[in-house]
């Protein structure tokens, strides 16, 4: 089996910290080299915006060998979104759902928010889980963004 190398390109997060959040400054990324500075992205980020799984980004070499994003080249066509899960019991139901639909998941814990990062791909209709979200949010569930949408 041939595995093709990856690499972590660094996004600066450019928010502005409230209440502790976001809880990082710098979120990393897999990707894999396409040529020369262009990457394609293999996740799905938790707080980068702009930046969906599967996209062609150009990214810098730093002296000291860290890839630092630079721009988009290319879109996928992946909406990426994040999720802050308030309710455990949220967590099995979401993830199936999501996963039943083709979509990208990432589990993430940081501090104390517990985080859903996910990709969906273009042929997926996002309407119903737009609504399934807002649904969840308004009861307390969840709290989510849309990061590339």
């Amino acid at each position: 089996m041939n595995t093709v190398p990856t690499e972590k390109i660094e996004f600066e997060l450019k928010l502005e910290v409230e209440d502790g959040f976001p809880p990082i400054s710098v979120e990393s990324l897999n990707a894999r080299l396409i040529d020369g500075d262009r990457f394609e992205t293999l996740n799905t980020p938790f707080f980068a915006g702009s930046v969906a799984y599967g996209d062609v980004v150009v990214a810098s070499r730093q002296q000291d060998g860290r890839l630092v994003y630079e721009s988009v080249d290319t879109f996928s066509g992946f909406r990426a979104i994040s999720v802050i899960l308030f309710d455990q019991s949220l967590d099995a139901y979401l993830m199936d759902l999501l996963r039943g639909l083709h979509c990208f998941i990432e589990y993430g814990e940081f501090g104390a928010l517990r985080m859903l990062a996910v990709g969906i791909p273009a042929d997926v209709d996002y309407g119903p889980i737009r609504e399934s979200l807002d649904e969840f949010e308004r009861l307390g569930n969840l709290s989510y963004a849309e990061l590339v949408a």
